[in-house]
């Protein structure tokens, strides 16, 4: 037992309760914090501008040296190919879903199964839509095979 009275004890304890802040400060410190913040925002959206457009400006170099023949026909063909890949892939997978003998064990897709088919159904097609279509504009525009 301690030699203290309870009266003493009880004291310390309201010592340490938070006072009541009035409610008309508090809003009033709220409405700062949105201010402060929409300015933080503001500022950092800005210095993002400027870095982006500054790696736009420097990358130009870069992006002149990367199209050229050599890195561009290979790269090219590689997404051609991975995309039929994966075309292929999802129409084998559904032939062998959807057989006779597959019936048995056959379950329901989930929805984030469905989802991901989609995804890469709908990247693949777009892919080579992409591929397609830079192929077309280099003609026209340079003048050569592909």
């Amino acid at each position: 037992m301690t030699d203290q009275p309870t009266s003493a004890v009880s004291d310390k304890r309201e010592q340490h309760e938070p006072e009541h802040v009035p409610v008309g400060r508090s809003w009033g410190a709220l409405a700062l914090t949105v201010v402060e913040s929409i300015c933080v925002f503001a500022v950092g959206a800005a210095q993002t501008g400027v870095l982006a457009g500054s790696v736009a400006v420097g990358s130009t170099g870069v992006a002149s040296f990367i199209h050229r023949e050599i890195f561009r026909v290979p790269i090219l063909l590689a997404a051609i190919v991975v995309a039929a890949l994966n075309l292929y892939l999802l129409w084998n997978a559904r032939r062998l879903r959807n057989a006779p003998a597959a019936a048995w064990r056959k379950r329901p897709l989930t929805s984030r199964e469905r989802f991901r088919i989609g995804l890469v159904l709908g990247l693949s097609l777009a892919t080579l839509a992409i591929a397609a279509w830079e192929i077309v504009l280099h003609r026209r525009l340079h003048h050569t095979i592909m």
